[in-house]
């Protein structure tokens, strides 16, 4: 099974967010998201890009340096399947490679076939998505080890109400081991943010919650610490699991 689509990057890293932060992951960024968050940190992965840059590592023994090769796009799932054997073989330690964006969804045929050839070279896969896509999210859920699923507050994603998509879609993450996200930033509304917390809750209470502040940028300010516990309180009030976690790899200067 292969079919063509379009990625930004291919990389190593640090994890930054979520439940699996600090371990070592290979990123696969699909490129290509229809929402326009306020705080989104990857604009450059928002449209499709004319290029995927594909980081290696150099083969002269004894010396660990990147490499890189640029590839037009549309690329074959093949040869990025090829591209994470390559470094997931040259790294050791590597956790699982995190599918990330743009948005993976939205390129359904490419991202089961990818998904279906780490299925088969036996690396774990961290799929971060915001669940959207509904007839994607029931193909991809059997293939990905472990879900981290953004919630989207309306105010901060351009106004459209997306929480009955997320209702529907959170049963078929189940069996996975998932987390639920929910990016606040200057603007958001409290209500749309309980309302988050109560949708995850309908669905399962145990469900790991993670509140993440955005990291303030030119385009979206910041929460303070008084806003996060009040939303920590709020989310907890319906949650077992509630967590406040910022995005690490900006602090620790890492992609």
């Amino acid at each position: 099974m292969a079919a063509e689509g379009y990625v930004a990057e291919v990389f190593r890293s640090i994890q930054g967010e979520g439940l699996h932060v600090g371990v070592l992951q290979i990123f696969v960024r699909f490129a290509g998201c229809s929402l326009r968050c306020v705080y989104c940190d990857t604009v450059r992965a928002r449209e499709r890009t004319p290029h995927c840059i594909l980081q290696g590592v150099s083969p002269v023994p004894g010396k660990d340096r990147p490499a890189r090769r640029v590839l037009p796009n549309p690329v074959d799932s093949r040869e990025i399947a090829g591209a994470v054997r390559a470094l997931a073989e040259a790294s050791p330690g590597i956790h699982s490679v995190s599918v990330t964006g743009g948005e993976p969804l939205e390129q359904g045929r490419f991202l089961l076939a990818f998904l279906a050839g780490m299925r088969e070279y036996g690396l774990p896969v961290h799929l971060e998505t915001n669940g959207l896509v509904e007839d994607a999210a029931r193909e991809a859920a059997p293939l990905a080890d472990f879900i981290s699923m953004d919630i989207k507050l309306p105010s901060l994603c351009g106004g459209a109400d997306l929480f009955a998509i997320h209702r529907r879609v959170l049963p078929m993450f189940r069996g996975r081991a998932l987390a639920c996200k929910v990016v606040v930033a200057d603007g958001y509304d409290a209500g749309e943010f309980e309302e988050a917390a109560r949708l995850v809750a309908g669905f399962d209470p145990r469900t790991p919650f993670i509140i993440q502040p955005a990291t303030p940028t030119e385009a979206c300010g910041g929460v303070t610490g008084e806003e996060l516990l009040a939303c920590y309180l709020k989310a907890a009030a319906y949650l077992d699991d509630v967590r406040v976690i910022p995005q690490c790899h900006r602090i620790l200067g890492l992609d």
